[in-house]
C-alpha cells in the first residue's frame, strides 16, 4: 500500500468517525445513547451484504472470519477488486473471482 493510499484511508477513517461521534452526541444529548447498535439504517454498507451500495448501486460484498463479518463496496472502496474471504478463497484457490464482474458472471452461469 502506498503512502498516498495510507493517507487517504486514514483521512477517510477520521472523517467518518468524527461524523458518527457528532451524530451520536446530537442524538443522545447530555445522556448516554439508549440504543447502541452497529446496524443502523444510516450506515452505508455495514450489515447490508448483497444490498446495493447507496453510492454506486453495486452489491455489497463481505468477508467472513470466524463469527465476524466485514462488509464493503468493491466498486467504491477497493477499485473493483474483490477481497478474499479466507474460508472461500482457500476452498476455491485459483478459482476465486478477482472482480465483481467476474463473480457476477460466475453466479449467472451457475443459475443457468
Amino acid at each position: 500500500m502506498s503512502d498516498d493510499e495510507i493517507k487517504r484511508l486514514h483521512e477517510a477513517t477520521v472523517t467518518v468517525l468524527q461524523e458518527w461521534i457528532e451524530r451520536l452526541r446530537e442524538e443522545s444529548g447530555d445522556g448516554l445513547p439508549e440504543k447502541v447498535t452497529a446496524f443502523r439504517p444510516e450506515i452505508a454498507v455495514h450489515g447490508k451484504y448483497r444490498e446495493p451500495c447507496p453510492e454506486c448501486g453495486s452489491p455489497v460484498q463481505r468477508i467472513v472470519y470466524a463469527s465476524n463479518e466485514a462488509n464493503y463496496c468493491s466498486t467504491c472502496q477497493t477499485e473493483g477488486k474483490l477481497l478474499a474471504d479466507r474460508a472461500l478463497s482457500k476452498l476455491l484457490k485459483g478459482n476465486w473471482p478477482k472482480s465483481l464482474e467476474e463473480m457476477e458472471e460466475r453466479r449467472a452461469q451457475a443459475q443457468t
